[in-house]
């Protein structure tokens, strides 16, 4: 397993500026904000786009499973943009961001889809891998740039797709490496796999079963729905099974209803959840001592605690715009989601053409991003259908760490190198 570095400390003057540094096609001498001023007043300009402001659009789950976390993201979008405004905007206008709740319904998420595309230059978000599988084919064809995705690899096929990390293929690979290296999982041992239905989860279950045949493990699969909120049935199947671990692709509820009827049943394995699983509020639930003894996280965005310059930015502005907020890992998510998409719109404005066509061809020209520490460094967006990176944030679930997550590692595993869709 090969283990990186953190990422190395800003200069002074980078780390008090809030746009990071670009991808590689960026001249290191030039800020993004000069980046995106340039031949302002000659560009191209299409859907969403007006002589003094640039409209981006967020599909995110207000009111389903992930209403929490979604609901911090949606603080610091805000917070981003305005600042970014604050200091003058995109190519001499200002971002504003048309928020739209879809539920973790798809069919109402292409229903709002179909009300903001005229209306928008890019969707800086549409959470969750469900809904984004039904929005991406119809964002394609209007050549519609979309981020911050639910990193389920059919999302990677699309061209005017940009996943925040790796996919969630690597992540479950990934996670079976850190329990074979790190956690005395053996040889011939079973691992469980717990999985919502659909692409989130059908992703997981794909990345997870390359590494169990990988590493010489065999898995025993439990699908789930996001309305399986008692997972009794499912931890008793997987202590009957004598896994020696559990690898969760579900919602917060998932994870301490598991980790909790687990630890009731004696069955003392590492679980390891991935993006979405885990959320600080989950330490004030019954379930906070299984938790704690036996749970980590995987994610492709760097953790709250992590010391990276570009976490300290994200947690800081959100702590300005909202003191007594809930706090997570969605802090620095929805920072870096919002970096990303500013990169690409500054490109395009570079390039004289901020159009919806023009910011996904400045996203595709991105071959080595570097977000100083909120992801991995050096994400390749230039080849489409494969995970950006192969490497991770491992995190435990610590009551002393801020927000629930101490990170660990920051990793790439065999499996997850091997890895390869279409392969």
């Amino acid at each position: 397993m090969t283990h990186l570095p953190r990422a190395r400390a800003l200069t002074l003057a980078a780390a008090t500026a809030l746009v990071l540094a670009a991808c590689s096609t960026t001249d290191p001498g030039e800020s993004s904000s000069d980046a995106g001023g340039s031949g302002a007043d000659e560009v191209e300009t299409g859907n969403g786009v007006t002589d003094d402001q640039i409209t981006v659009g967020v599909l995110t789950d207000l009111s389903g499973p992930f209403a929490a976390g979604a609901a911090v993201q949606v603080t610091e979008f805000n917070a981003y943009w305005d600042q970014v405004n604050a200091d003058g905007g995109v190519c001499d206008r200002d971002v504003v961001v048309d928020v739209q709740d879809h539920g973790y319904d798809p069919q109402k998420a292409v229903t709002l889809y179909r009300s903001m595309a005229p209306d928008v230059v890019a969707l800086q978000q549409v959470l969750g891998g469900p809904t984004s599988a039904a929005v991406l084919p119809l964002a394609e064809q209007d050549d519609l740039y979309v981020g911050g995705v639910g990193w389920a690899g059919s999302a990677l096929q699309y061209e005017n797709n940009q996943l925040p990390g790796a996919s969630n293929a690597i992540e479950a690979a990934n996670a079976i490496d850190y329990m074979v290296d790190e956690l005395g999982v053996a040889e011939g041992s079973k691992v469980g796999v717990v999985y919502f239905t659909g692409d989130y989860g059908g992703d997981a279950l794909l990345g997870a079963e390359h590494a169990a045949e990988e590493r010489g493990l065999e898995v025993v699969a439990q699908e789930i729905t996001p309305a399986t909120t008692d997972l009794s049935a499912q931890a008793s199947a997987l202590a009957q099974a004598g896994v020696a671990g559990v690898v969760l692709a579900a919602a917060p509820t998932q994870f301490a209803s598991l980790a909790g009827v687990l630890a009731s049943q004696g069955a003392d394995v590492p679980i390891i959840g991935m993006n979405p699983t885990f959320n600080p509020s989950l330490l004030t639930t019954p379930a906070a001592d299984a938790l704690l003894a036996n749970a980590y996280s995987i994610t492709s965005v760097a953790p709250y605690a992590s010391d990276a310059e570009g976490v300290k930015a994200a947690n800081d502005l959100y702590a300005k715009a909202d003191p007594d907020g809930a706090i997570g890992w969605e802090v620095p998510l929805a920072y870096v989601q919002a970096e990303l998409l500013k990169q690409s719109l500054d490109g395009a404005c570079e390039s004289g053409d901020l159009t919806p066509e023009g910011v996904v061809a400045a996203l595709r020209e991105s071959s080595s991003v570097d977000t100083q520490g909120l992801l991995p460094d050096g994400l390749d967006y230039s080849e489409v259908g494969q995970s950006p990176t192969t490497t991770v944030y491992l995190s435990k679930v610590d009551a002393n760490a801020p927000a629930g997550l101490a990170l660990v590692d920051e990793l790439s595993g065999p499996s997850a190198e091997s890895f390869s869709y279409g392969s």
